[in-house]
C-alpha cells in the first residue's frame, strides 16, 4: 500500500472507501470534502446549488482566493483535487433529485444542509434504497453540534427531527464558528470510520462546546461476524487492543 496511509492502514479499511455522497458543500461540507479525500475515499459525490459568498470564508476551509469561483460545488471539486490522487474522483452536482445537474444519492450519505426540511428530504430519498448502508446527519449551531446516524437496521431518524421553524433562531452575527464546524466534521468523519470498520457507535451525539458537555443516544454494537477492519488486537472490536464500547472501564489514551 502507498506509504501515504502508513499511519492508519490497520485502522481504516481502504477497500471499503468506495462511494459516498455529501449533501451541502458549505462550512461542514467543505471540511468533509477535505477529510474524505485525505482518508482515501475513491468517489465522492457532492451536491450544492449555492454560490460561495464572502461570509462563508469564516466557517469553510475554502481558501480566500476561492472568491473568484462562484459555485460551491466547483470550489469543492478544486479542494478535493488538492488532497487526492489520480485514483480518487469528485463528482459535483447541483441537485440529487431533478434539475439540470442531477444525480441520484448513493447508499452512503452525509447530509449537512441549511434547514431541517431538506435534511428530511435527503433521508426520505436515501430510505428508498433497498441496499442503503448509512446516513449521517450533521447539525450545527454557533457553539453546539448534533450528529444523528441511521442505517438500514438501526433507524430512529425521525425521533430527533424537528421543523426548522421550531429551532430558536440565532442572531445573524452569532450563527456559526469555525471550531464548531471542525468539531462536528471530526465527529462525522469518525462516525464514517466506525461504520465502515464495523465497530460500535452512538446513534445520537449532542455536544456543547461552551462549556464542554456531551449527551449520547443508544450505543449500537457491531456484527462481529463481519470482519472488515485489519485488527491487530486480540479479541478487539476497534483495532486498538481494547473494546469499542467507550465505557468507563477501558479507555484508549492519547499522547
Amino acid at each position: 500500500m502507498d506509504s501515504r496511509f502508513l499511519r492508519n492502514k490497520d485502522l481504516i479499511p481502504q477497500e471499503c472507501l468506495d462511494v459516498i455522497s455529501i449533501i451541502g458543500l458549505g462550512g461542514i461540507g467543505s471540511f468533509l470534502v477535505q477529510g474524505l479525500a485525505m482518508m482515501g475515499w475513491k468517489d465522492v459525490h457532492g451536491y450544492d446549488s449555492d454560490d460561495v459568498e464572502n461570509h462563508n470564508f469564516s466557517t469553510t476551509c475554502y481558501p480566500l482566493n476561492t472568491e473568484n469561483i462562484v459555485m460551491k460545488r466547483v470550489a469543492a471539486h478544486s479542494l478535493f483535487d488538492s488532497y487526492s490522487d489520480e485514483t480518487q474522483e469528485f463528482h459535483p452536482y447541483e441537485h440529487f433529485i431533478g434539475g439540470a445537474q442531477f444525480s441520484e444519492l448513493t447508499t452512503k450519505v452525509i447530509v449537512c444542509t441549511d434547514d431541517m426540511e431538506s435534511r428530511r428530504m435527503v433521508y426520505n430519498n436515501w430510505k428508498m434504497f433497498k441496499e442503503r448502508e448509512f446516513l449521517i446527519d450533521l447539525r450545527m449551531g454557533a457553539t453546539s453540534v448534533e450528529i444523528v446516524t441511521v442505517t438500514k437496521d438501526n433507524d430512529n431518524y425521525m425521533d430527533t427531527w424537528v421543523p426548522t421553524h421550531t429551532v430558536p433562531p440565532e442572531p445573524c452575527s452569532q450563527k456559526h464558528t469555525v471550531f464548531a464546524t471542525m468539531h462536528i466534521v471530526s465527529l462525522g468523519l469518525s462516525q464514517v470510520y466506525n461504520l465502515v470498520a464495523n465497530i460500535a457507535y452512538y446513534d445520537y451525539i449532542w455536544t456543547s462546546l461552551s462549556p464542554n458537555i456531551v449527551e449520547f443516544g443508544t450505543l449500537v454494537t457491531p456484527n462481529l461476524n463481519k470482519e472488515v477492519s485489519h485488527d491487530t488486537g486480540t479479541q478487539s472490536i476497534n483495532g486498538l487492543e481494547s473494546n469499542a464500547f467507550r465505557s468507563d472501564i477501558s479507555y484508549n489514551r492519547s499522547a
